[in-house]
């Protein structure tokens, strides 16, 4: 099968080529193009969208509300039968201790923010300063300072919260940083299990806001308003009101005509020449090996694979010894709460609401660094069945059509159930890193990611603190049973960040505060592999906005924010 082309063909040679279409890829190719650099993208896996490049029409997404498809058929990829990745907690555990899916993120043009449900929040100001506040306090934990701030990122996260359309109500969130503009989309419908659940809050003295996101709450950019139809989270939007960088970015990229991408088209080298690097060795759709060339290089592949990328290329930009270190997944506390009465929470977006009051302060034991939470209920229909019928049935487990369609039907957990769902800040540990499996090879033969991952009392501290009230807010709500989740023995939080962190050290980090390797000159890093800190927020806002000022340095160096007037 030969890759698919999107984009103007008759481009034969590229300024930049970018690995990876994703929340950090798509965002570079949008800025470079903006200023007439030549951009060469390229995708691992298929692309789920037809006219993508085509100016006169909006694409046409081949998504839909299909568990089957995302969930059994894994559409979205990768599949962990031939591209599994391995994981153990610590070195003592030997070479491995599992293998399968450990914290994948799709594997298609547009990546994770396509099956996102796009919850779109800021960083804070404190968010960039751990390594001042909290360095040397915990050990293991190599807590640093970005070397950018939140004030030079600021007129960046107003770009992209205009460029991708993200519903919002500035000044809602009371522990909010300061915002220079407003959000260009009021929030969307408020769901039946808020209000429920801002009863609870006012009786805490817990503050619930519409959770910015990047939904449609109206018409914006020529693509409608979101149906809240309910299939966020975990699948692709069959119209286009979620906005992905797909659909945003990376689109008007391909449409300026300076940018052709090409999907199914796998990165596995990158060959260097002294401090440059002098091309790309790539399998392509057909299974052929074959070189790629350009003037500069990005590297957006998301942050394991880009670790995996450089070192199956034999250690290239690593010699910090830091490539694929300080890895951090955020630990995700799940509260979960039935109510006796339907509060219909999979009618509608993912999560519209949450709060910030357990994000916590640094150096507060009152208020420990935890994480914003997010309101949210059950989805699936299917999966919630599935579980209920294999319960009630025993080995090996034949299955009831009747049964499951009852089940369905009854709904006794999807129809009244809220989770809370808090996104705690993960300590980077040098020791929580990405390497090559010395024996698990993939389909194409090549060494697979090892993860190898254990959670820091850090992180653990704060979900025993917390925890106990996320059940408590949910009884004041009206809950008649509530318990915490068990903690996933292997992570699946789907928050990626850490591996080539930036900073302006190259014996402590692997980019400068530009993006840049500290190793080579033409190679950059422009996603949330960069990230020397978690943060409590969910990442996908930083991410983009972050490459986004990574791509405007790219064209002017030392005065990036010329790229967004």
């Amino acid at each position: 099968m030969r890759p698919r082309i999107i984009g103007n063909q008759a481009l034969a040679s590229f300024d930049f080529l970018v690995i990876g279409s994703g929340a950090g890829g798509g965002a570079v190719a949008d800025m470079l193009t903006k200023h007439g650099k030549t951009v060469f993208v390229l995708e691992a896996g298929p692309c789920f969208y037809d006219k993508l490049d085509d100016p006169t029409t909006q694409p046409i997404a081949r998504h839909s509300n299909d568990e089957l498809k995302a969930y059994v058929r894994n559409i979205l990829g990768p599949d962990s039968v031939v591209e599994p990745r391995t994981w153990r907690a610590k070195d003592s555990d030997g070479d491995r201790s599992f293998i399968g899916d450990v914290n994948p993120l799709p594997k298609h043009v547009g990546g994770g923010c396509v099956h996102a449900d796009l919850k779109m929040p800021r960083f804070n100001e404190d968010d960039f300063r751990f390594g001042t506040l909290l360095a040397g306090k915990y050990p293991g934990a190599s807590f640093a300072d970005w070397p950018v701030d939140y004030d030079m990122l600021e007129p960046f996260y107003g770009y992209v919260e205009r460029t991708l359309g993200i519903q919002g109500l500035r000044g809602s969130d009371p522990f909010a940083s300061p915002m220079s503009t407003d959000y260009p989309m009021p929030p969307g419908t408020k769901p039946y299990l808020v209000t429920k659940m801002e009863e609870g809050a006012k009786k805490q003295g817990i503050t619930i806001f519409p959770y910015p996101s990047a939904i449609n709450s109206r018409p914006y950019d020529g693509r409608p308003a979101c149906v809240d139809c309910g299939f966020c989270s975990g699948y692709g939007c069959p119209s286009n009101a979620k906005s992905s960088v797909a659909v945003t970015m990376l689109r008007r990229a391909l449409v300026s005509g300076k940018c052709q991408l090409q999907a199914e088209t796998r990165v596995v080298k990158i060959v260097t020449n002294g401090r440059r690097v002098d091309h790309v060795e790539c399998i392509n759709g057909d299974g052929k090996t074959v070189q790629l060339k350009a003037d500069q290089y990005v590297l957006s592949a998301s942050p394991i694979e880009d670790a995996r990328i450089l070192l199956l290329s034999g250690n290239v930009g690593n010699s910090s010894d830091m490539v694929g270190r300080n890895l951090m997944f955020h630990l995700q506390t799940i509260g979960i709460g039935i109510f006796e009465e339907r509060l219909h929470a999979h009618k509608g977006r993912a999560v519209s609401h949450g709060f910030s009051d357990f994000r916590g302060k640094a150096n507060d034991p009152a208020h420990p660094l935890g994480g914003i939470v997010e309101v949210g209920g059950s989805q699936g229909a299917l999966q919630e069945s599935t579980f209920y019928t294999r319960i009630l049935t025993t080995p090996p487990f034949q299955y009831d059509g009747l049964k499951f369609k009852r089940l369905m039907q009854q709904s006794p957990a999807r129809e009244r159930l809220c989770a809370l769902t808090m996104q705690a800040e993960d300590a980077p540990q040098p020791t929580n890193r990405i390497d090559l499996d010395p024996a698990v090879k993939d389909l194409d033969g090549l060494p697979v990611a090892r993860v190898t991952y254990a959670s820091h009392d850090f992180e653990s501290s704060a979900r025993d603190f917390y925890s106990p009230k996320l059940i408590d807010l949910l009884g004041a709500s009206g809950a008649k049973y509530a318990f915490i989740a068990p903690k996933d023995d292997v992570s699946a939080s789907a928050h990626v960040m850490g591996t080539l962190c930036m900073g302006t050290d190259p014996k402590t980090s692997v980019c400068g505060p530009d993006g840049r390797f500290h190793d080579l000159d033409n190679l950059w890093a422009a996603d949330g592999s960069l990230f020397p800190t978690s943060s409590g927020y969910n990442p996908t806002h930083t991410i983009v906005t972050l490459a986004t000022f990574v791509a405007a340095s790219m064209v002017f160096p030392g005065s990036p924010q010329q790229g967004i007037v």
